[in-house]
């Protein structure tokens, strides 16, 4: 185009009239409906066919397998304190029982008389 050539009116037009063509287009498709869905009770997949599950993403195996890993850990390290309270506990109930024996002993030594 030379620098001082008029614009000629009808190119110009042409090219907006494309654009919104094009954009009436665009905003027809827009508002069209979805497909129908599927019903509550049906598959996605035909009879007959069986559907493969696409492989898991490695970050999210991961994710899962600590997951696992955790949860047994802490029902191992739940279990072990349990049995440890246990322990405790029945530990002490027997130094308890020893400490009156040695109670009542001594109490029955220095209950004698002496001779």
């Amino acid at each position: 185009m030379q620098p001082k050539q008029s614009v000629r009116l009808t190119p110009v037009l042409g090219a907006l009239a494309a654009g919104l063509a094009g954009l009436a287009c665009a905003s027809a498709f827009a508002q069209t409906p979805a497909a129908p869905a599927a019903p509550a009770g049906a598959q996605g997949v035909p009879p007959g066919m069986t559907q493969i599950q696409p492989p898991k993403d490695p970050l999210v195996e991961r994710r899962e397998a600590r997951k696992q890993a955790s949860d047994e850990y802490k029902a191992k390290k739940n279990a072990a304190k349990g049995e440890y309270k246990q322990d405790v506990g029945a530990a002490k109930q027997e130094r308890k029982a020893e400490d009156k024996a040695a109670d009542a002993a001594a109490k029955q030594e220095m209950a004698a008389p002496k001779q």
